[in-house]
């Protein structure tokens, strides 16, 4: 069974998520951390395989026996990836920044589909790349719009594949689609997959590199800060085709020289674990779970919000100012959200909702939230 800290071992644990700007009373439905204690036995596995050697720098694509478990991880996935084309980080935020990094060497437009993780965005902005965006509906890839906007002038595709904030999983058609873009003008396609695991049992995701076309100009990013529960090990994967591997590699080496052997553990740890394993199983069904019924709960009470197919987030579209509401709500009821404005432009007047939390503590931070909405609709 999953374990949920209390409030009290979160405000100490979790600093991020619960901030000092949140009240005793409060709810953290905020930052995308979990509520729930990790899988057990992560420590006496560290403990149990680091060693003197590892205080001299390591091999820079992350340890031998990691890029093997990595191998395999990929062939499941159908996908032949060889060492060259793979390298262990310190959480993924880095490998944000070196893809974005690398496209600020290229002429021409990164072209976004959203809502998209905010730091995606960020980093190709602060990197100096120019923006473009498409719209993913409830329904799907605005396909038209993906082809008008994709030009000679565009260098890079950038997705979330499952989506943050909206759950939504890419069909094998619009990858397809997106593939013969790419190959026709040359691009190279940047997919977030973090939230892979959590894709709910109904549903498949399909790995964007394993697309026929795709392997070779495909940058995928993978982790263990929200699936697995090990945010606070900082540690995550890159998959990078021929095309650019070593060019990224080398902005990666750049910033690191070489990844901490831990990150390499914590990946050891995390996909060969049967503790592991029964972690994410369990945390994923409380994720489909919660989100459905907090979704249903919000149609319910006339705030459109749809269903999300993974991950913890639902995203609803309350119809007024997001940021200011946010504020608000954050100001009266103590309860943390946050605005989807900072997922793009197609997050106006929407909220994104972290459920990764009991479905008590959940529910609680959403009743309170229809109370601030009712007051701002007055």
């Amino acid at each position: 069974m999953l374990e949920l800290l209390s409030v009290k071992e979160l405000i100490e644990t979790c600093p991020v998520k619960w901030h000092e700007n949140i009240p005793p009373h409060g709810i953290s439905l905020g930052v995308a951390d979990v509520d729930f204690k990790g899988p057990d036995g992560i420590i006496e596995y560290i403990r149990s395989n680091i060693h003197e050697g590892h205080n001299f720098y390591q091999h820079q694509g992350g340890q031998p026996d990691t890029i093997k478990i990595l191998q395999d991880y990929f062939k499941v996935r159908g996908i032949e990836a060889k060492s060259n084309n793979l390298q262990i980080i310190p959480g993924t935020m880095l490998g944000i920044y070196a893809a974005m990094k690398w496209a600020s060497r290229r002429e021409g437009k990164i072209i976004m589909l959203g809502p998209l993780y905010e730091p995606i965005h960020r980093h190709a902005t602060d990197n100096n790349n120019i923006i473009d965006w498409v719209d993913i509906h409830p329904d799907g890839l605005d396909i038209d719009m993906l082809r008008e906007k994709v030009t000679s002038d565009t260098k890079m595709i950038a997705i979330n594949n499952p989506c943050n904030p909206i759950g939504y999983i890419y069909k094998r058609e619009e990858l397809e689609i997106i593939r013969d873009l790419a190959i026709e003008l040359d691009l190279v396609v940047f997919s977030d997959e973090l939230y892979e695991p959590l894709v709910f049992y109904d549903k498949k995701h399909i790995t964007t590199a394993s697309i026929d076309g795709l392997a070779e100009r495909t940058i995928a990013l993978y982790g263990f800060s929200k699936a697995y529960g090990l945010a606070g090990f900082r540690s995550g994967f890159m998959y990078l085709g021929d095309k650019v591997s070593e060019e990224v590699k080398h902005i990666v080496e750049s910033q690191l020289i070489s990844p901490s052997p831990i990150a390499s553990l914590v990946t050891n740890f995390a996909l060969t674990s049967q503790t592991s394993k029964k972690w994410v199983d369990e945390f994923r069904d409380h994720c489909e779970r919660v989100t459905k019924k907090a979704a249903q709960y919000l149609n319910d009470n006339n705030v459109e919000c749809v269903i999300p197919n993974g991950c913890f987030f639902i995203y609803p579209n309350i119809g007024i100012d997001d940021v200011k509401f946010c504020e608000d709500l954050l100001k009266s009821e103590g309860v943390q959200i946050i605005p989807g404005s900072v997922f793009g432009p197609t997050g106006k007047n929407h909220l994104r909702i972290n459920c990764a939390t009991s479905e008590e503590r959940l529910m609680s931070g959403l009743s309170k939230m229809l109370k601030e909405l009712k007051n701002n609709q007055k």
